[in-house]
């Protein structure tokens, strides 16, 4: 009997289905032993770095680079060589020609990524014979993939960039008709199947604007205690402290709703997403148990999550098991837009750019900062009438924003 393991791709992440090959750190005949990185994979927006279950030699490849694999399907095989477990035993391949179907909890639990850079083992191998350090090269293959050229040329310029690791789309010219091809790749090819599954969901919105004089107020007391603890304190902490507030008053707001079961999952914890601007698109961190944090908290977690965000070292824990999101438009620059839910969740609140406009105070015209308000809601789980008074409370809690940190 042959030791082939048929090692199979594992969820990755809560709820994951599929994830995207990003580069293979093996080839085929390669040896491996056990806990060796193999493969970087891109799931629910963070580069998992995928270990081997044993130690042996690469017999085949079940993917390609850009190749969207679900769980469960067959990631590679190792003819194993050294001892193996006896849970890994019994997914042994018989015979070996033969490709068993087998559980993906076989999978050795992967492990975050930070920032590995991407080669294929030739051009790793090229860069060691060199002495270039792959740290110190910029990528010009596809996802920021380094090239043996790039390998070549950083070997005579000693001001080589620092790597890239995005996910930018793959950019062609098509011949002479002006036309400029960009294929999906990796976090954008993400995003476009989430939104293509939130624009599912039937939307329904609610707007309001509200005298913001109080709460910049109250930003500005903070601000400089905050600062001389290391932490950039802006209004989002406040925003978000009064959704938890609100979520804790209209718990139906903070849920997940599973159209295939047709049940909605309220949730006592508050595990609040932030949507967060980064190179390769957005990502949306999550706090969990925002309903146990003060202010403070709010605000060096954000800042925390958010860097970890924007340089891809977010693990998917970190990631998923969102109850709740939060999206400043503000913070761009822009007036308000229209969010959207991130499925399965069932809400999302936005907050846009607070300026200066003419409103009426105590019956007369005054110049106040105004900030405005929008809230979308899942119409399966929430009528209009309950998504005006969970705005309304969010409205009352930030006109009168000392409560928010008592």
């Amino acid at each position: 009997m042959s030791n082939l393991i048929d090692y199979k791709l594992a969820d990755v992440g809560e709820g994951i289905a599929e994830a995207e090959v990003i580069e293979w750190l093996v080839a085929v005949g390669d040896t491996v032993k056990e806990d060796q990185p193999v493969v970087v994979v891109e799931t629910d927006k963070s580069q998992i770095e995928i270990p081997a279950p044993v130690t042996g030699i690469v017999k085949s490849l079940g993917a390609k680079v850009g190749d969207v694999l679900a769980v469960g399907s067959n990631l590679m095989q190792i003819e194993a060589t050294g001892k193996v477990s006896n849970d890994i035993a019994s997914h042994i391949a018989e015979p070996v020609t033969e490709v068993k179907q087998s559980s993906a909890q076989t999978a050795t639990p992967a492990r975050a990524t930070n920032m590995r850079p991407l080669a294929s083992p030739s051009t790793r191998k090229l860069a060691d014979s060199l002495g270039v350090s792959l740290e110190a090269v910029t990528g010009s293959g596809p996802n920021g993939r380094i090239t043996d050229e790039d390998v070549t040329n950083a070997k005579s310029d000693s001001n080589a960039a620092t790597v890239s690791q995005d996910s930018s789309p793959t950019i062609s010219q098509a011949d002479g008709d002006g036309i400029t091809l960009i294929q999906l790749r990796g976090l954008r090819r993400q995003i476009a199947s989430s939104m293509s599954e939130a624009l599912r969901i039937p939307h329904i919105t609610e707007f309001k604007e509200i005298d913001a004089t109080a709460l910049m107020a109250l930003r500005s007391e903070l601000a400089p205690e905050f600062e001389k603890a290391g932490i950039k304190f802006s209004v989002t902490p406040l925003l978000m402290r009064a959704c938890v507030i609100a979520l804790q008053n209209y718990p139906s707001f903070n849920a997940r709703f599973d159209a295939e079961m047709s049940e909605i999952r309220q949730y006592d914890d508050i595990n609040l997403g932030f949507a967060t601007a980064t190179d390769d698109g957005l990502i949306v961190p999550v706090m969990r148990k925002a309903n146990n944090f003060t202010v403070s908290m709010l605000a060096k977690q954000t800042e925390e999550l958010a860097e970890l965000a924007k340089t891809r070292k977010a693990t998917p824990d970190q990631l998923g098991g969102g109850t709740f999101t939060v999206t400043n438009f503000g913070s761009f620059g822009t007036w308000l837009g229209t969010p959207i839910i991130r499925p399965p969740e069932v809400a999302i609140a936005g907050f846009g750019r607070i300026a200066e406009k003419v409103i009426p105070v105590d019956g007369m015209p005054a110049v106040r900062m105004v900030l405005p308000i929008v809230v979308a809601a899942d119409h399966r789980v929430n009528d209009g009438a309950h998504l005006g008074a969970f705005v309304s409370d969010i409205a009352k809690l930030l006109l009168n924003p000392d409560s928010l940190v008592k």
